[in-house]
């Protein structure tokens, strides 16, 4: 949290979408996707996107199921932004596309360190996958340039090793699955890779494993999950159980400021 006290850095909440550039040039829309490819855009945008006051646009931000949550505004109306700092692109963002519609979403922003602490509580509490911390004095780069970092909520559970299902019994990977109690009745929660310095678990054991959340409903599965090679045998198998999950939060709700 030391970037909390930093009058350089602001902080915005992190979307488990899918990443996504928008641009509107001579009437027509085209998406860019991670990878820099040109995409076509969900058909649920046109109608939004046509009522932005500009005659061309490049906005970068996030997509999930209901939401394109938009974080920065590269071009707006032939000028490029890209050379200015994010605190002006991101004034020009809130003005072309703040309150247009709901589907498009202006990224809160918490600038203050309460207002920055504020929103990591929050975000926290109601198990948001994480957050971001933006250089507000910083010109556009794209990638890992420093101008940003992400920080994410992760969690940890302790699962049994039971049998890989049959779909994954000879993935050839050196990696175990791993399992919960659910009412009483083993659930399957994943595969979760085990790197050569550690030893294979058994049948059984019980280990810790660090995940991201959990999807939701009764066959979600962990995310992101990661083993470090810590096997407990201070625990019994019963506590192993569901109720220890970190659900993911709905990207449907953003953090209020």
């Amino acid at each position: 949290m030391r970037l909390a006290d930093d009058v350089s850095w602001w902080f915005q909440q992190k979307f488990d979408g899918r990443r996504l550039a928008v641009q509107k040039a001579d009437g027509k829309y085209s998406g860019i996707n991670k990878l820099g490819q040109i995409v076509p855009i969900d058909s649920r945008l046109t109608e939004p996107l046509d009522l932005v006051q500009a005659r061309g646009f490049l906005a970068d931000g996030e997509i999930t199921d209901s939401h394109f949550f938009i974080w920065d505004l590269l071009s707006a109306n032939d000028a490029d932004l890209r050379i200015q700092p994010y605190e002006i692109r991101y004034v020009h963002l809130t003005q072309l596309f703040r309150g247009v519609h709901q589907t498009l979403r202006v990224c809160e922003t918490a600038m203050t360190a309460k207002a920055k602490r504020a929103l990591v509580k929050a975000m926290h509490d109601r198990n948001a996958e994480g957050f971001v911390c933006k250089n507000r004095y910083a010109a556009y780069a794209g990638g890992r340039a420093g101008q940003h970092y992400k920080c994410k909520f992760v969690a940890t559970a302790s699962f049994f090793v039971g049998p890989k299902p049959d779909k994954k019994a000879d993935d050839s990977h050196r990696s175990i699955a791993v399992y919960l109690l659910d009412e009483n009745r083993p659930r399957f929660m994943g595969t979760v890779g085990v790197p050569d310095r550690y030893p294979l678990p058994g049948i059984e054991q019980i280990v810790e494993v660090r995940y991201l959340y959990c999807h939701p409903g009764p066959e979600g599965k962990i995310i992101q999950a990661k083993y470090f090679g810590k096997v407990r045998d201070d625990i019994e198998l019963t506590e192993c159980n569901v109720s220890q999950l970190k659900i993911k939060a709905s990207d449907d709700v953003p953090v209020e400021l």
